[in-house]
């Protein structure tokens, strides 16, 4: 389940090629929505915490490009990305706005690093010793770094106890080759209302660290501890700056911590590939788990798990067609599922199928999408494979 690149021609109909494809499966990107929720995250934070827009994995799989060039033009502070890759690919594609590498610093991707000015989270004397040497091979100004501190979620930052021997170093560096512009943590909990204590007890440990580092005289001038969930159940921890993911393309991690307001971006849609009239008791795709009850119309359509439509979902997912939910009969394949029609007069070839998204004033969204192929609401999108072209509109 991979990213795919955007497209920005618009389907027109049957017979009309999407970018050279001819098969009408794709997924439509609201950039409307998209810099609506950004700007929704903006005035639930307020003018003085600044918006950091999480657009890693190709921005939840909406396009990471577009995606950034609407987030920067609705007011976000900056991008933050997993890979270095990422970051090069925006710099690439003419974005200027500050780009934090939450993944860290790989040994060997230092100097495009620096080259790039991307801003690398660090938590170890590795990535300190390898940046500053990639500074001073290159004459470059100091390159601003952010502090990831481990307070609870045991991935990735340094440990309290670690921050010590980091310290030492700043000091000793004066600011010289490596400049420390930010500190962050993150909740591992922030999703779950019905936990706390967790997120209370990282952030008194990230205050502490904080305390650490300022009587050392390092003052950082950006705080984050936020995500999209933290954003909403802790306002304590909005700090200097967030980090929204989800929100950003209109949904959450659990319908019960989702900030009230935003849009969903992304809609995934087709069209009936071919229509069959089916005796009771046929056996429907793969196994024959389904069989039918009924005479049957039965729809085909070009969506399958090679598109990032999971398997898992099949007995349990609907389409919208005309607006009304038809069942997903049967197995579901890599490159067609079966859609039960028959109480739908006249469908026929060409008829549009909505997989996820509005139709009609009815809507299929991704958290019940997510719990028909029982994962995440973020799997929903990131899923959605390369074959799949993002049309923006």
């Amino acid at each position: 389940m991979m990213g795919a690149p955007s497209a920005r021609k618009q389907h027109k109909g049957t017979g009309q090629a999407i970018d050279g494809q001819l098969r009408p499966t794709y997924a439509r990107i609201d950039a409307s929505a998209l810099g609506h929720n950004l700007r929704r995250v903006a005035s639930h934070v307020g003018e003085h915490c600044r918006v950091l827009a999480v657009v890693k994995a190709d921005a939840y799989g909406h396009g990471a490009v577009d995606a950034a060039q609407t987030f920067v033009a609705a007011g976000a502070w900056g991008l933050a990305v997993s890979l270095v890759e990422e970051g090069v690919a925006l710099r690439e594609a003419g974005i200027g706005a500050p780009i934090v590498v939450l993944g860290g610093v790989y040994p060997g991707s230092q100097d495009v690093i620096v080259h790039r000015r991307l801003t690398p989270v660090v938590w170890s004397l590795d990535h300190l010793t390898m940046l500053a040497g990639a500074v001073r091979r290159t004459g470059a100004q100091p390159c601003p770094v952010h502090l990831n501190i481990d307070t609870g979620m045991s991935r990735l930052g340094a440990r309290p106890s670690e921050l010590p021997a980091l310290l030492d170093w700043w000091v000793a560096d004066g600011g010289r080759t490596l400049r420390l512009e930010g500190a962050m943590t993150h909740l591992a909990c922030a999703d779950d209302p019905a936990d706390d204590i967790s997120s209370a007890r990282q952030l008194a440990l990230f205050s502490e660290a904080l305390q650490g580092l300022a009587a050392r005289g390092l003052k950082v001038e950006l705080r984050h501890a936020s995500n999209s969930a933290g954003i909403v159940r802790f306002p304590e921890a909005h700090l200097d700056m967030v980090r929204p993911g989800i929100a950003l393309y209109g949904a959450a991690a659990d319908v019960k911590v989702e900030l009230p307001g935003l849009r969903l971006a992304m809609a995934v849609c087709s069209r009936v590939q071919a229509v069959r009239e089916l005796p009771k008791g046929s056996r429907i795709s793969y196994g024959g788990t389904h069989v039918l009850q009924r005479d049957a119309r039965v729809a085909v359509v070009p969506v399958g798990y090679g598109d990032g439509y999971p398997c898992a979902m099949s007995g349990k997912a609907q389409m919208l067609v005309r607006g009304h939910r038809c069942n997903v009969l049967g197995r579901i394949t890599m490159d067609v599922c079966m859609l039960d029609v028959t109480d739908l007069p006249d469908v026929c070839v060409g008829e549009r199928v909505t997989v996820m998204g509005r139709q009609d004033g009815e809507t299929l969204g991704i958290h019940e999408l997510a719990a028909w192929a029982d994962v995440i609401p973020y799997e929903v999108t990131c899923g959605i494979s390369k074959r799949v072209p993002r049309l923006y509109g």
